[in-house]
């Protein structure tokens, strides 16, 4: 990145053409040289020099190539006349840099907004939407989320072995991810998928679709199970959304002390 940065803010990506009132040339360097040795529409699109002329803006086009080049002319009066000065910029390579640079700003954009290990949208996110779009809802279905045993798998088999735990897990949100459906990874080994433009039903479809595949994930022999408690509450017409969250939480945290009984009779 360091390199695109110094050709925009320093490197000269275009060249200078100085040429009298007559139009002979005075000086060229080699990225001008073409203009009085192929064709171009040079004599037909140049502006002729005023005394008042700075910074007039137009276009010259390469007729071997088709490349299209962006003038800047001005006149000044020098002791032997009015002299006119062009400078020309290859548009390409502006179109170059600002693929480039549209790019970083999307990379920078995403490393924003998405968490680094599993690619779903991260905690800032969530509070962004939350605010902006989730409180704006009439119905939002709401799977609070933990994982189980992740402290476990850190302490005795490494952190490896614990991130790909967590992968794992945004691997199964993955599965039911859409334009309406939105997980987060918001903590360590916590979740949250929030569903929007649901009814109850179609909430509690997708809470199968996601066991499903979770399952399927787990009938992997990678080593690795995953558990993962689930809290699901659903807002509809004047609902309290933190209530909403509220409720998930606490029927997570339900669910989890339910999964650990199980697991431990």
């Amino acid at each position: 990145m360091d390199d695109l940065i110094l050709r925009f803010f320093r490197d000269d990506i275009g060249g200078i053409l100085i040429v009298d009132a007559e139009g002979n040339v005075l000086y060229e360097d080699a990225k001008t040289a073409f203009v009085q040795r192929e064709k171009t529409n040079w004599k037909t699109a140049c502006p002729p020099p005023r005394p008042d002329q700075h910074g007039e803006m137009w276009d010259l086009l390469r007729a071997e190539n088709g490349k299209t080049y962006m003038v800047t002319s001005s006149a000044y009066q020098q002791e032997g006349g009015l002299i006119q000065i062009h400078h020309l910029v290859d548009t390409s390579l502006y179109m170059d840099l600002y693929r480039d640079m549209s790019g970083y700003s999307k990379t920078l954009k995403q490393e924003k907004e998405r968490d680094g290990l599993t690619g779903l949208y991260n905690k800032g996110k969530f509070m962004e939407m939350k605010r902006a779009l989730f409180a704006k809802q009439p119905r939002i279905a709401v799977f609070n989320m933990d994982v189980n045993n992740l402290k476990h798998m850190n302490d005795v088999y490494g952190h490896e072995a614990g991130d790909a735990l967590i992968v794992k897990a945004a691997e199964s949100l993955k599965r039911i991810e859409a334009r309406n459906v939105i997980p987060f990874r918001v903590g360590g080994d916590e979740f949250i998928v929030a569903a929007i433009h649901v009814s109850r039903g179609e909430a509690e479809q997708i809470r199968r679709e996601w066991e499903r595949g979770l399952a399927e994930l787990n009938r992997r022999e990678d080593g690795i199970p995953c558990v993962i408690a689930c809290g699901f509450a659903f807002g509809e017409g004047e609902f309290d959304l933190e209530e909403v969250f509220a409720l998930a939480d606490q029927r997570m945290y339900e669910d989890k002390k339910e999964k650990k009984s199980r697991a431990q009779a």
